[in-house]
């Protein structure tokens, strides 16, 4: 989530960065989500829930979101978590 590409979307609607995330997200489960990457993909997770919070907050000069607003957040938007799909 780093890169020139963070900084191009952060100004896009919230729906639409929630869509391009998730999707983002759901492939890489898709693809490393193998029997015994669990705890690693739940710690992808995790970084990509702060790395989201943290550019929200960047979108505006009034500071950061708490993470209480970006919990409220989290249940209209909730990122997809890891899955498991292929058991080897």
């Amino acid at each position: 989530m780093c890169g020139s590409g963070v900084t191009k979307n952060r100004h896009k609607p919230l729906r639409e960065q929630y869509w391009m995330l998730c999707l983002k997200l759901k492939g890489h489960y898709q693809y490393y989500g193998i029997t015994g990457n669990y705890a690693t993909m739940r710690v992808l997770y995790k970084h990509a829930e702060k790395a989201w919070r943290y550019w929200l907050s960047h979108r505006s000069t009034k500071g950061g979101i708490p993470w209480e607003k970006f919990g409220m957040l989290n249940l209209v938007y909730p990122l997809p978590g890891p899955k498991i799909v292929h058991s080897i």
